[in-house]
């Protein structure tokens, strides 16, 4: 396999340096990137031949040209060219069927070494004028080129030659085949932004509209790098996603620059049931921004408090009340509703019960079940 590695070194140079990338021609950590695609080209040593059946048996061999042993088949193969714009992969084994495996896998670990290159030259982040991240990329190649191409019949061997007990194959294999994989899943991403975008602006709902967006985000991350591989791969392909995104953008920063919590003041209450009322907002607005203005856009709570009502039981004395807190539209369409039941206990009288229902209220652990649903409604 050394042999092979050396005429990989000599193909993957060229084709890195005609691939079109400027971004990869000035990668910092070229050098690296040719030990990573190394790596993975001698990974493929240990990829069982047999298993590889489904590359390439279907593949017409060109002509087997008998050359004599005494030169060597690197030298002899280096005179059959591809077209000027084909990515070039040489294989040789005992067999031609497994050389033209070898040639097919060695322009995957082309293809691969630009995949390499693209995805770490692209992680970068948009940051908006406040300095928050709108755009932060994670996005993995899931394409994996180094076993098979998933293409591999796109790549036609032209020569073979035969040197005793060795074959040499050179394939061929035109860019725009090569990002064929990749163009395909840019398209379906391209159509999930799409479909995104449409549901952002046809919802009302805030937190349809927060998703709509979260996923449009998520797509735009990924289409951001698989078109910088094909670009890389110097192919040519539609790409409209980011005037999508950005007009996105800027409606989805007036959605949330309009979005708030707000809080329906309660009045004609007595003196307790106020004093509860004042509690359980307190509650709300130490964890939530909450405005108490009329409510423009966003989330509307709204809060019932039933009357205290106190008996006596066999420990003392014991107060109850309900809480009730709905949240909605500014129209008033309903979309959420909790409750709790408070209690207070005294052992002397009714005042001491009433105490601890208002301490129960302000510290008890009733607000967490609610905390769980008005989260949802905090947007990220």
């Amino acid at each position: 396999m050394k042999f092979l590695k050396i005429l990989f070194y000599g193909g993957i140079v060229s084709f890195l340096g005609c691939a079109g990338s400027e971004s990869t021609a000035r990668h910092s950590d070229a050098d690296e990137i040719r030990a990573r695609a190394e790596l993975a080209y001698s990974e493929l040593d240990n990829v069982a031949l047999s298993s590889s059946s489904s590359i390439s048996q279907d593949a017409e061999l060109p002509l087997q040209t008998v050359v004599d042993s005494r030169f060597s088949l690197v030298e002899l193969l280096q005179s059959s060219t591809c077209p000027d714009d084909d990515l070039r992969g040489v294989g040789i084994a005992g067999d031609a069927s497994t050389a033209l495996v070898l040639a097919q896998k060695d322009i995957a670990v082309q293809i691969q070494s630009v995949v390499v290159a693209r995805i770490e030259d692209v992680r970068r982040s948009d940051v908006d004028a406040n300095g928050n991240e709108l755009v932060q990329s994670s996005y993995e190649a899931k394409t994996q080129v180094l076993a098979r191409l998933q293409n591999a019949q796109d790549a036609k061997p032209i020569a073979t030659l035969n040197a005793g007990d060795k074959f040499g194959v050179v394939a061929c294999m035109r860019r725009a085949d090569a990002a064929r994989p990749f163009i395909q899943e840019f398209n379906l991403l391209q159509d999930s932004l799409k479909l995104a975008v449409k549901l952002f602006e046809e919802q009302k709902h805030p937190l349809v509209k927060n998703d709509a967006f979260r996923t449009a985000q998520d797509a735009f991350v990924r289409l951001t790098d698989i078109g910088s591989v094909i670009k890389g791969i110097g192919a040519e392909f539609d790409d409209n996603s980011k005037l999508m995104f950005e007009s996105l953008q800027q409606k989805y920063g007036v959605f949330r620059s309009q979005y708030a919590f707000y809080y329906q003041l309660a009045d004609g209450k007595d003196a307790l049931v106020s004093q509860l009322h004042r509690s359980t907002f307190e509650r709300i607005s130490e964890r939530y921004p909450v405005r108490t203005a009329k409510c423009t856009s966003g989330l509307l709570l709204k809060l019932d408090i039933s009357p205290v009502e106190c008996s006596e039981g066999s420990l003392g004395i014991n107060c109850v009340s309900d809480l009730y807190l709905s949240g909605s539209n500014c129209e008033g369409e309903p979309y959420f509703s909790l409750q709790a039941k408070v209690k207070g206990a005294g052992r002397y009288d009714t005042k001491e019960a009433k105490k601890r229902l208002k301490e129960n209220v302000s510290r008890g652990a009733w607000f967490k079940e609610w905390v769980i649903e008005l989260d949802k409604w905090r947007l990220k």
